[in-house]
């Protein structure tokens, strides 16, 4: 906490004032007297009286934010204070990340009178930008007396309000020409492995059903159709944001993430099982290895990772990330996105 003064209301100068107040009291006119006096006690008492105010007083967060890029919303602080007296008008400021903006400015500022044991509410309106975390570098409260004379600056630290999640950028999946007369492919959602194909054979005797029209027409011949899903029981997808000697592909980022978070998202559309890893570490030494689920939950985890995901995340050991990769297999079904050329 900091208290902001002038000059003239030092300690000093009101001892001084003081006691030439108590000598105009003696010798003196002891209306001007009075004055000089509760002047110089105000002065003095006030500032210990701000800061047992301040103490009395937070900040407290409410839900978390879930935006995407160029969405608008507003969120709410809630500032709680337990102050026997009215604080009149507080005064709450702070600096956003460069992820979101509020009003065209990476600067918001609010004012509002506080009652006595009250909690009132300050509004953010948010405009999302880019990807990435939520937050206010610090939150600053300032509360004045009532004579305006004093200013006391309060800082808070508060963890994240919410996320800024990536843009949804389709994954390209690459097209397979038929190779047999009358065949086709049949495309699914971007969760396939990668396709599903229908092939033919020579007709001996198989179901009715199965009889390829369409092939018939255009070749003369009996042909049997066969079909041939490829669809794995659960999927990882392997975001390798790093070349082979460990630098990022800082030009290749936000794209392969877009892509990873559409994939996401077409596997919960499917109710699929999906997980994800990333060959980096979080400053706290952490891993992004998501183990496959499914659900709100588990899909609001993965986004919220990609969220989170930076440039500055240190590398993890190529030999290490391949092993993480290695031991998904059986029914599981790897996608991976990145690498050296891709």
């Amino acid at each position: 906490m900091q208290l902001v003064n002038p000059r003239y209301l030092e300690s000093g100068y009101m001892w001084l004032l003081f006691v030439v107040g108590v000598f105009t009291a003696l010798y003196g006119n002891v209306l001007i007297a009075s004055l000089l006096i509760g002047f110089s006690l105000y002065a003095l008492v006030m500032p210990s009286f701000m800061f047992r105010l301040a103490e009395q007083i937070h900040v407290d967060l409410t839900e978390e934010m879930k935006l995407f890029p160029n969405d608008e919303a507003v969120y709410v602080l809630k500032l709680v204070s337990t102050a026997k007296v009215p604080l009149g008008v507080v005064r709450l400021s702070g600096y956003l990340h460069p992820t979101v903006e509020s009003e065209g400015h990476a600067f918001w500022r609010q004012e509002n009178f506080v009652e006595t044991n009250a909690t009132v509410d300050f509004t953010i309106p948010l405009h999302a930008k880019k990807r990435g975390p939520i937050r206010l570098e610090a939150i600053g409260m300032e509360i004045r007396d009532p004579l305006r004379m004093f200013s006391l600056y309060k800082e808070d630290s508060l963890p994240r309000i919410g996320y800024v999640f990536p843009e949804f950028s389709p994954y390209p999946i690459p097209k397979r020409p038929p190779t047999l007369p009358g065949e086709e492919m049949v495309r699914h959602s971007a969760y396939r492995d990668p396709e599903t194909f229908q092939s033919v054979t020579p007709y001996h005797g198989q179901p009715m059903r199965q009889l390829y029209w369409s092939a018939y027409a255009k070749t003369g011949e009996l042909l049997a159709r066969t079909e041939q899903p490829v669809q794995a029981n659960e999927y990882v997808i392997v975001l390798d944001l790093l070349t082979k000697d460990g630098r990022a592909l800082t030009y290749q980022m936000e794209r392969l993430i877009s892509q990873a978070a559409a994939l996401c998202r077409d596997f919960e559309k499917e109710n699929a099982s999906y997980g994800l890893i990333v060959p980096t570490l979080t400053k706290d030494g952490i891993t992004y290895d998501l183990q496959p689920g499914s659900g709100e939950v588990h899909f609001r985890k993965i986004m919220t990772t990609f969220a989170c995901l930076s440039e500055s995340d240190f590398p993890l050991a190529r030999s290490l990330f391949e092993r993480k990769v290695a031991k998904y297999s059986g029914n599981q079904s790897i996608l991976r996105l990145g690498g050296d050329g891709q």
